[in-house]
């Protein structure tokens, strides 16, 4: 299945933050993976978007 416009946006914009959030605590922990701490990070930012999606379509 082929992510709409909107979709991709979203995603597009969520790793946008999740890279922005990754990069300070790298600087302190050196041993910290920043490819796996941003991934992480943007999955939870997209799976509470999804969350608030359905909240939003269900009407709470």
């Amino acid at each position: 299945m082929r992510a709409t416009t909107s979709q991709q946006h979203l995603i597009t914009a969520v790793f946008e933050a999740a890279r922005e959030a990754v990069e300070s605590p790298t600087h302190l922990i050196p041993g910290l993976d920043c490819d796996r701490t941003e991934y992480a990070v943007a999955s939870v930012l997209l799976e509470e978007a999804w969350v608030a999606q359905e909240a939003w379509v269900s009407g709470f």
